[in-house]
């Protein structure tokens, strides 16, 4: 159990240093700042392609691999991705995530995502389950 909490914890960080040397790869530069509910309620955050939250319920990181436009027609820009991360919960659980979800810029500088999320605990009993993650972004 000790070993699958610590290589969690090591994939969680890996993830924060490989969005951070190609933070400047990203579709779209800069720090958002929000709130939202992911690990329940609580303040999300993205910079480059990271995607990180500090909730009521745990934190997550989650590193956007790919993110392309998505063509509907309405006014405002609006994009899929697909990730991969981790969380951990205040309770002890840890586990993996793939983010799957979409986000749209509807005003200057915020933007509105939606995401689900398939995950597979990995301490205690290894189990899946199905997440979904809302929110609102400010980008400076």
């Amino acid at each position: 159990m000790r070993i699958f909490t610590k290589a969690t914890l090591n994939f969680i960080c890996t993830l924060m240093l490989v969005g951070s040397v190609h933070a400047e790869d990203a579709p779209l530069k800069g720090i958002k700042l929000g709130f939202g509910f992911d690990r329940g309620f609580g303040v999300v955050g993205a910079m480059g392609k990271l995607n990180g939250f500090i909730g009521n319920d745990g934190a997550s990181v989650d590193y956007i691999f790919t993110k392309d436009t998505l063509k509907i027609e309405v006014d405002a820009p609006v994009y899929w991705y697909v990730g991969a991360g981790g969380y951990g919960d205040w309770d002890g659980d840890l586990g993996v995530r793939l983010p799957v979800g979409a986000e749209v810029y509807f005003a200057k500088n915020l933007d509105a995502y939606a995401q689900i999320m398939p995950r597979l605990r990995v301490n205690n009993d290894a189990k899946f389950g199905l997440d979904i993650g809302i929110g609102v972004r400010y980008q400076f």
